[in-house]
């Protein structure tokens, strides 16, 4: 049994991957989502993107382990696109640890789910994406470390005001985690959707200390 159970987890992890090339546009705007695939007791990262037209963003993301398997999170930021006035974003989302990497699956995997609003000129733009990111950690000399990842997604997108649709979408971020110390990290991500508004994105996540329950 256990060792079936080991089988099991590993072809899940697999099909996590294989799928992810297939599988969201971004969160509340083109940017990345800037999630490695680990759950965090606290952590504030601040983060800047560019996506095609869509323009310039500026993001605030706090999120907040309410048990050792799960996070909530909060988005919030603006964007200056190329077309029309401001857009504020907001957002948020729950992910859970379904796998840590071990000897048997070297992988670390998390659903997430979300819901993220766009808000501005004459449409305002509603997201609902659902995703699982998958990575592994690679220790380095001291306490660097760095973890790869992807993060596929598939929203619904509904849109409002002058324009009203509804759309399911598909897509992923590329990205990695470089932690300076277990504090501090630096983030680079890239964003990949079929509506061809790909983008890219920097953040430094900082993880306060003594919080570990």
């Amino acid at each position: 049994m256990p060792s079936l159970r080991r089988r099991t987890t590993a072809v899940l992890a697999t099909l996590a991957i294989v799928a992810a090339p297939a599988a969201a546009e971004a969160q509340a705007w083109t940017y990345p989502s800037f999630q490695p695939p680990v759950i965090v007791d606290r952590e504030y990262n601040f983060g800047v993107a560019s996506g095609d037209d869509n323009g310039t963003s500026l993001l605030f993301q706090w999120r907040e382990g309410f048990s050792p398997v799960s996070q909530l999170s909060l988005d919030v930021g603006f964007a200056d696109p190329d077309f029309g006035d401001g857009r504020f974003l907001i957002g948020g989302a729950y992910a859970r640890q379904m796998i840590r990497a071990n000897a048997d699956v070297p992988l670390d995997l998390m659903l997430t789910a979300g819901a993220y609003g766009s808000f501005g000129d004459d449409v305002q733009v509603f997201r609902i994406p659902v995703g699982v990111s998958v990575g592994h950690r690679f220790p380095l000399e001291g306490q660097l470390a760095l973890t790869p990842y992807i993060h596929p997604r598939a929203s619904i997108d509904i849109f409002t005001g002058d324009m009203d649709d509804t759309e399911i979408n598909v897509g992923f971020d590329l990205g990695v985690n470089f932690e300076v110390t277990r504090q501090l990290s630096l983030r680079f991500a890239a964003v990949i959707n079929e509506l061809e508004q790909d983008g890219f994105g920097f953040s430094v996540a900082y993880r306060p200390r003594g919080l570990r329950r």
